[in-house]
């Protein structure tokens, strides 16, 4: 059963809203079947639409990896049924995000379907590059059904206290606002079952002890089953300097295993409290001297300077990283079949860890969908159609499950079950069956990257989440050997629970605040001070030695005060104090 924990009060400034979906019809079609009842139509009940004519939209995009044509199944879902391709303008694939995102912007054109962070939302909607879509969302049969959490999320907007629509903010729930519907949380060290009880599950009270588990562990298993040599530590430098962010992206996640958040300059704590990133008693420092160490016992890949994350991935996917530590990392490489063989990744308690994990995104997770200004007419009622259908329930299968009778089954009650192809899709990019375009499963996903719908969410029509791993099916499916001996020898059904148990989980009110942007001057030192952490971070990883590491740490501070870092720092606190303010309203 889905567990659904009341984690804290909220909502003192937010509007509660009652989920009323009535979906879209026709859940679960074939794509011949979709193809006969829609893009053969020319007006229909969802405005007139003409849709005789392909149309290619073009979507900016600040969550996609891939830019170019979308193309498999998914792509093929949305030719059929639209009669639209999709144009992914990715800058953070492009080679040079900003210099794509100024021209663009310098254009009047950013996208016909736009996704963005909130503060350059915030931007484009003053230089005039969004859409009002306020009618648009109240008409539509999907996008309607949250128009109160949407309203909540614009009347944040400057000059916006009317609540007109311009943002979607993504990854928003139909949970509550109350709510953390998670068994697993989204950052924390996960080991494999059967190396780590090979070595006796050795109590870890500290990075520390995580260090000697890994060094034991990589010394019992130096190389995967292909022979591949494994490493504890497999990194990527493709994320880094991402947005507003300034430091090294692996370690930046990392800190929120003690208790912080990386957000710029600063870090926001779990009880409300602020630091630098660049304090010696920080999270940050920490991170990067448990990489540091890693190294000085060679346990981190040394490709992890020089590859991008989807060579890391091939490598999870091999199981030559030996630690996860982001939740999804696991549908890299686990199954039942290998939790069963007690061969999959699984949380390894850390005694001092002090987690910070925010509660459901209700109302977003800080990016949102929006459409272009110069999107008129026919164009632009496509453009929303599809957004709207983006939200619908059939819209959130393809999206959250994958390709009906091939990823999942339904069973007579209309309940949803993981197939062979579901399970195995992604992690050995299968080929999907020519009906569905062919290729590779992973390859025709869709490259949107984003969810306008958080997959924790409930499915009406099915009752369950959208998120396979709660399927009551699923869960049936996966009470594996690995999961009965962990729940055996940890006392909890799940990492939560356990968690809750041991007081190392107090999530944090998820808000989203549209906070400013920064001034020409602070975006130039945030990129000056960015290149500087970034760079000295990865050299200090690979130092040689204690005294070189502490040595670079002492040398990046006083380069930073040469560029204005201290104006940075408060520029960075008073933004966040606003998210502090509302989390505290939230808990009253």
């Amino acid at each position: 059963m889905k567990t659904r924990k009341k984690a804290i009060r909220l909502a003192a400034v937010l509007v509660a809203f009652s989920l009323i979906m009535t979906g879209c019809g026709g859940k679960n079609k074939t794509v011949n079947n979709t193809t006969a009842n829609t893009s053969s139509q020319s007006d229909t009940a969802l405005g007139g639409i003409d849709r005789t004519e392909p149309l290619t939209l073009e979507i900016y995009d600040v969550a996609a990896n891939y830019q170019g044509m979308q193309s498999g199944w998914f792509g093929k879902v949305v030719k059929d049924k639209f009669n639209l391709e999709l144009n992914i303008i990715a800058p953070q694939a492009s080679g040079n995000g900003e210099a794509l995102y100024q021209t663009r912007t310098a254009s009047g054109k950013l996208g016909d379907i736009i996704l963005l962070d909130n503060s350059p939302l915030q931007d484009c909607i003053k230089a005039g590059l969004i859409s009002d879509i306020t009618n648009e969302v109240q008409s539509s049969e999907n996008l309607n059904q949250y128009y109160e959490q949407y309203k909540t999320f614009n009347t944040g907007l400057e000059e916006n206290t009317e609540g007109k629509i311009y943002g979607l903010p993504c990854q928003i729930t139909n949970t509550s606002p109350t709510t953390y519907t998670d068994t697993e949380i989204y950052i924390s060290p996960m080991l494999p079952w059967d190396y780590y009880t090979e070595i006796g599950t050795p109590e870890m009270k500290t990075m520390e002890d995580l260090l000697k588990v890994l060094e034991q562990i990589q010394a019992a298993h130096p190389v995967n089953a292909a022979g591949d040599p494994s490493y504890a530590i497999s990194l990527w430098a493709d994320w880094d300097k991402g947005g507003t962010q300034i430091t090294m992206e692996t370690a930046t996640q990392l800190t929120k295993m003690y208790g912080y958040e990386v957000n710029g300059s600063i870090m926001l704590g779990n009880t409300g409290d602020m630091k630098q990133v660049t304090d010696d008693d920080g999270a940050y420092y920490k991170m990067l001297h448990f990489f540091f160490e890693a190294n000085q016992r060679g346990l981190v890949d040394p490709d992890s300077g020089t590859q991008n994350w989807d060579t890391a991935c091939t490598k999870m996917k091999n199981k030559q990283v030996l630690m996860f530590w982001y939740s999804w990392q696991r549908g890299f490489w686990n199954t039942p079949d290998r939790a069963n063989d007690r061969n999959a990744y699984i949380y390894a308690p850390v005694q001092d860890m002090n987690f910070y994990q925010p509660s459901d995104s209700y109302y977003g997770d800080g990016r949102a969908l929006a459409i272009g200004s110069h999107m008129e007419g026919n164009t632009r009622a496509r453009a929303i159609e599809f957004l709207d259908w983006l939200i619908s329930p059939e819209g959130l299968d393809f999206l959250h499950a994958g390709i009906p009778d091939w990823s999942y089954t339904k069973d007579s009650e209309g309940k949803y079950t993981l197939t062979e192809e579901g399970l195995y899709g992604l992690m050995e990019n299968r080929t999907v069956p020519d009906e569905w375009g062919g290729g590779g499963f992973d390859d025709g996903n869709s490259k949107i990257n984003q969810w306008p719908l958080h997959s924790v969410s409930t499915n009406p029509n099915t009752g369950e989440t959208y998120n396979y791993n709660y399927w009551n099916s699923y869960l049936e499916a996966n009470k594996t050997i690995m999961t009965k001996e962990w729940s055996e020898k940890y006392g909890a059904p799940n990492q939560v629970a356990y968690l809750e148990k041991t007081g190392q989980l107090k999530p944090v009110p998820n808000v989203n605040i549209i906070l400013p942007s920064d001034t020409t001057d602070i975006a130039l030192i945030r990129s000056q001070c960015a290149t500087i952490i970034c760079d000295t971070s990865w050299r200090m990883v690979f130092a040689k030695d204690e005294e070189d590491f502490k040595a670079m740490w002492e040398e990046m501070k006083i380069q930073l005060e040469g560029l204005d870092w201290n104006q940075l720092v408060e520029f960075d606190k008073s933004k966040f104090e606003k998210v502090l303010e509302a989390r505290e309203a939230a808990m009253k």
